[in-house]
């Protein structure tokens, strides 16, 4: 098994411009080994044009140090403004975890 780095990144909704069904200020969540952390933040659902506007941020926020931010206004009319924040990497082995199902 081995172990590498992998990049975190949190996103926080800073501002709601608008109604938004999905989104309040202040939600945070956790992206990390390329996936939605669900333990972090217990959202039922996620918007879809949020995850196309998230994708390329998040991909570009991983080539940056630590500490770096980035903010994008939702395609949607702009309900809400997202900030990115790299975090500090943290070690993940790749090793698939086989789950007993009932």
């Amino acid at each position: 098994m081995e172990i590498h780095p992998q990049t975190v990144i949190k996103m926080t909704v800073v501002k709601k411009n608008h109604y938004c069904p999905i989104f309040q200020e202040g939600d945070e969540i956790v992206i990390k080994k390329h996936c939605f952390d669900t333990s972090f933040n217990h959202l039922n659902k996620f918007c879809y044009a949020t995850l196309a506007d998230i994708y390329p941020k998040c991909n570009d926020l991983r080539k940056q140090p630590i500490g770096t931010k980035d903010n994008f206004v939702c395609r949607d009319n702009g309900i809400i403004e997202i900030e990115l924040e790299r975090l500090e990497d943290e070690p993940y082995d790749f090793e698939r975890k086989v789950q007993k199902r009932d």
